[in-house]
């Protein structure tokens, strides 16, 4: 006989738990690695997602909107640190006399560079910690055989 008419649906439930949580566990990771571990737990998470069952399907769903989420704001806090520098050297270029565009000053690409300078530093890290502090309460919920989502109680 084959195996598959033995499978059991518990078995086969842990297994996608414990999948599920192996995600997580990249998504926790992926902050210290710079987002690398959140591409392979993304890729995983969708190669996962369609035959998993109701519960570790939610929990791969809500794994690749908060990859796609989080990596948005670290892109978008990237880019805002790159128009800060940008504007810092323009600052300083302005300080020795190097010529700036027409009505602006090198105080005023000051300001601008602090308020980008700020900007990036706020996307980034609420990136970053949003990824990993979602990972965690997905994790827990994960572990309670909860579903991620909105649910009703019975």
């Amino acid at each position: 006989m084959a195996l598959t008419e033995f499978e059991d649906d518990g078995l086969k439930q842990r297994a996608e738990r414990v999948g599920a949580l192996a995600v997580y566990g990249l998504l926790i990771a992926a902050p210290f690695t710079l987002g690398a571990l959140a591409i392979l737990a993304v890729i995983i998470a969708y190669f996962r997602r369609g035959g998993a069952g109701p519960l570790a399907r939610s929990h791969y769903d809500y794994q690749i909107r908060s990859f796609w989420i989080d990596m948005t704001l670290v892109v978008l806090g990237v880019a805002c640190g790159w128009a800060s520098l940008a504007t810092g050297l323009g600052t300083v270029a302005g300080l020795f006399g190097i010529q700036l565009p027409q009505g602006m000053t090198a105080g005023d690409l000051g300001w601008t560079a602090i308020a980008l300078a700020i900007a990036w530093l706020v996307l980034w890290i609420w990136g970053f910690l949003g990824l990993f502090l979602g990972s965690v309460h997905g994790s827990m919920r994960l572990a309670a055989s909860r579903p991620m989502g909105k649910t009703r109680r019975p």
